[in-house]
């Protein structure tokens, strides 16, 4: 791929020269504003100084038309001619606007404010002053009027009329004074800035003559550096064995290097601007921003991306390959990096290898389950006494066939740590059982170190788990507790079911966990740091794994400590207490296994179980059997001739006649990194060769004598007949959406349960009550859920009423629980 670069020239210098003219201009420009903003100051001085003039002449007109009242006034006490009232009248009614005419003009001055409230009661009181006299001169009191002249009150008030007048004066000249100060300092800084401004323009013209000198004497190195770091790049690119291409946002393509050429088959000029799409397979090929076509979110540029895609040659030929995809961001904006690489081989090495992974495991465990099982058999009497030596020797044969299980096991587990699974093998378990079992185990190491171990008695604890995996959580925390206790010391075990849960502690009496090292003490190869502590040895996996069992379990592990008291760490597990009294009757089961002699031993051990089975070899076989609907359950092999038994577990799933038919799985491991149990419904999954023991106690939690409840649901609305299904798991519910489909099901089978609605299209639900009694008198329990309120009175038989409104899903599946459970119990 090259690389061009383009050398600078005059557009550089002239863009140069082109930033100090702008500067100049702007320069002159904020000059011109600031005189602007200089003689904007004055004319609003000017305006200033004439409002403050005027507002002194208007003050003192308000004095003026008081004199010109009291003379008015005092003309008329005098000679009572009513001529003097004319200007007195006059005055006093000018005086009134005058005033209203101030407060508007002192409205933003609070000093000012002040000082027209108080002239306006002093105009007030002059007022009622000269008003009084001249109302006694009127009526004909004449010595009363000149007596309240003489008393000198009026002269008294207007004294402090023309203190007033004089204080709002003064205060307007202050006033002025000080617009007039800060209009000088404006001025002075305006004239600073003038200067400043004037002495920034020389020495930006001066600065840019030196940056230009130093631009035109730099411009000749910078080249040869530049056309060196894109010839290094160029070389880089060129003779890198992945392909490079670079594309624009959108997903055109824009460069790429010769590996891409030769990877792709296409020319880098022939495939320029062209969407990406013609190299590598996106979800929309050419529609909306690229990172929208690969499924991910803006921000995912900052750590960049790794998809595994599919390429495509220009022959039309598909291969598959890893795609790293970065952001560079270029002076024209972002564009995208792409680095891809054909990873046709390694691919066809992983499918060798999980190809041989899954030979080992069928190929070698299928015959070591016919082996070991039938040895097992053997040493159990299934065929009778032996002789002391054929049964030594027979011990001896069984005991090494169990250990070469468990080393291909080993081999297979390296494998699953690798690809990071962890298998969990789920039975029910007494948590008691396997702290006890763990006590066992370390209990010569424990003895080694002088800690005495000790199980505090108590109630069974029923959990459903791994043993194996939990006996390995429980020895970590034992061997830990161990470690850290003093010569002579005792660890404490505990095991008690609560309400929900099921707890194990282990407690010691050790220096405890100091507070620095809690928040990490669950984390991979996490020690603590004192020396005390890491003479004590360990790798610091051991809680990091412990923890990781524990919550895929659907569980926690925790402990509490206070720093040297000791530790205490809690293993919370979900109790796990079956729903009814457990049956071992006989059931029929159906064995869906291609191997003759794994599917002989299972059909044994399982007949010494009391079980009957019948033997399916291939899928099609199995999924016909399975629909007659005489099984109880199935044990599924996943390596089949037809298909594999995904496809058969998803089938029986998906069918109504069997979708309520638990499956086990009997295949070898590496098959279950293939096939989630959760996602396939799976009761449980074992792994060959299959252990009787366990064998026996999941077909025996799966199959009881009382069979799966059955419930008729009678309602008709067809959505909450399906939540109703779905939400009921532990029964198997049978819809009918009228009182004709509801006796239809009553002929063809007979419930455990019937759950009734009473608004039906062909009648009332109650109508269905006298025919939920048999011929000896045993009538079917009735749940009444309809959204129509009953009286329990009205309905004998009815054993419980619930109303939609006001009843939830988990309030009727608690009522069909207990129900279900007394009804098996009177069977």
């Amino acid at each position: 791929m090259t690389i061009t670069v383009r050398q600078p020239g005059r557009r550089r210098f002239r863009f140069a020269l082109g930033l100090a003219s702008v500067f100049f201009a702007v320069t002159l420009i904020v000059i011109g504003v600031e005189l602007r903003r200089e003689f904007a100051g004055a004319a609003a001085l000017r305006a200033a100084v004439d409002r403050s003039y005027d507002t002194r002449l208007q003050i003192q007109s308000v004095f003026s038309l008081l004199q010109d009242a009291e003379t008015g006034q005092r003309g008329y006490i005098i000679t009572g001619d009513n001529r003097f009232l004319e200007p007195y009248d006059l005055a006093l009614t000018r005086i009134s606007a005058q005033m209203d005419a101030l407060g508007v003009l002192f409205n933003a001055d609070e000093a000012q404010t002040a000082h027209h409230q108080r002239l306006s009661q002093e105009v007030a009181r002059k007022r009622r002053i000269m008003e009084r006299s001249v109302n006694l001169r009127q009526a004909g009191q004449a010595g009363a009027a000149v007596a309240s002249v003489s008393s000198g009150e009026g002269k008294a008030t207007m004294d402090e009329i023309r203190q007033v007048v004089d204080q709002m004066t003064q205060r307007e000249a202050e006033h002025l004074a000080a617009l007039s100060a800060k209009a000088a300092k404006r001025t002075a800084r305006t004239e600073l800035m003038v200067l400043l401004l004037f002495l920034g323009l020389v020495v930006i013209a001066a600065a840019t003559v030196f940056m230009v000198w130093r631009y035109l004497a730099t411009r000749s190195l910078l080249l040869e550096r530049l056309q060196a770091a894109a010839a290094r790049h160029s070389a880089t690119l060129d003779s890198a064995f992945d392909a490079i291409v670079t594309l624009n946002p959108s997903g055109s393509i824009e460069t790429m290097n010769p590996a891409a050429e030769r990877m792709f088959g296409w020319r880098a000029e022939e495939i320029g601007r062209r969407d990406v799409g013609i190299l590598i397979n996106l979800a929309e090929n050419g529609e909306g921003a690229f990172l929208d076509r690969l499924g991910a979110s803006q921000g995912a540029w900052e750590d960049g991306l790794l998809r595994e895609l599919t390429g495509k040659r220009r022959t039309g030929e598909s291969f598959p390959a890893d795609v790293a995809l970065g952001a560079m961001d270029l002076p024209a904006g972002r564009h995208v990096v792409a680095v891809i690489r054909d990873i046709t081989e390694r691919r066809r090495v992983a499918e060798m290898k999980d190809a041989f992974v899954s030979t080992v495991s069928h190929e070698l465990r299928t015959p070591l389950t016919s082996i070991a099982g039938s040895l097992g058999l053997l040493a159990g009497g299934a065929a009778g006494d032996l002789p002391e030596r054929a049964a030594r020797l027979i011990g001896i044969a069984h005991s090494n066939s169990q250990r070469l299980v468990r080393l291909i096991n080993d081999i297979l587990d390296v494998e699953k740590l690798d690809a990071g699974k962890l298998v969990l093998t789920m039975s029910p378990l007494d948590l008691r059982d396997i702290a006890a079992r763990a006590i066992d185990g370390v209990r010569g190491y424990v003895h080694q170190l002088g800690v005495n171990l000790r199980l505090e008695d108590g109630a069974s604890a029923p959990v459903r788990g791994d043993a194996d995996r939990l006996i390995q959580v429980v020895t970590n925390l034992l061997s830990n507790a161990a470690k850290f206790s003093p010569v002579g010391g005792e660890v404490t075990v505990t095991v008690n079911p609560e309400t929900r849960i099921a707890r194990l502690s282990v407690a010691d009496h050790g220096p405890g966990i100091s507070e620095e090292f809690r928040s990490r003490i669950f984390g991979k190869f996490a020690q603590a740091d004192s020396t005390d502590t890491r003479a004590k040895g360990g790798t610091g996996l051991g809680l990091a794994i412990a923890r990781d069992i524990a919550e895929r379990h659907g569980g926690r592990l925790w402990f509490e400590s206070a720093e040297g008291e000791g530790a205490t760490f809690h293993l919370d597990l979900p109790l796990d207490l079956p729903d009814a009294d457990q049956g071992e009757g006989p059931g029929r089961l159906l064995i869906c296994e291609d191997d003759p002699d794994s599917a002989r031993v299972l059909v044994e051990m399982l007949s010494l179980e009391g079980y009957q089975a019948d033997v399916a070899v291939t899928a099609r076989d199995a999924l016909a059997m399975a629909r007659k609907g005489v099984h109880a359950a199935a044990l599924v092999d996943l390596q089949l001739p037809d298909a594999d038994g995904v496809s058969l577990i998803r089938a029986l799933k998906a069918g109504g006649d069997t979708r309520a038919m638990p499956v086990i799985v009997v295949s070898g491991g590496a098959a279950r990194g293939q096939a989630r149990g959760r996602s396939l419904e799976v009761a449980d999954w074992m792994e060959k060769p299959v252990d009787q023991a366990r064998l026996r106690l999941a077909v025996q939690s799966l199959v009881r004598s009382d069979a799966k409840p059955l419930v008729l649901h009678v309602d008709d609305d067809r959505d909450i007949l399906e939540v109703t299904r779905h939400g009921l798991e532990t029964v198997e519910v049978v819809g009918a959406e009228s009182l004709a489909d509801a006796r239809a099901a009553l002929a063809r089978r007979r419930p455990d349960l019937v759950i009734l609605d009473l608004g039906l299209p062909d009648g009332n639900g109650l109508d269905l009550l006298p025919e939920l009694t048999d011929e000896e008198g045993r009538t079917i329990p009735v749940v009444i859920y309809s959204a129509q309120d009953l009286d329990r009175q009205a309905a004998p038989a009815v054993q419980a009423v619930l109303t939609k409104s006001r009843m939830s899903l988990t309030q009727l599946a608690r009522t069909v629980h207990r129900l279900t459970r007394r009804a098996g119990g009177q069977k």
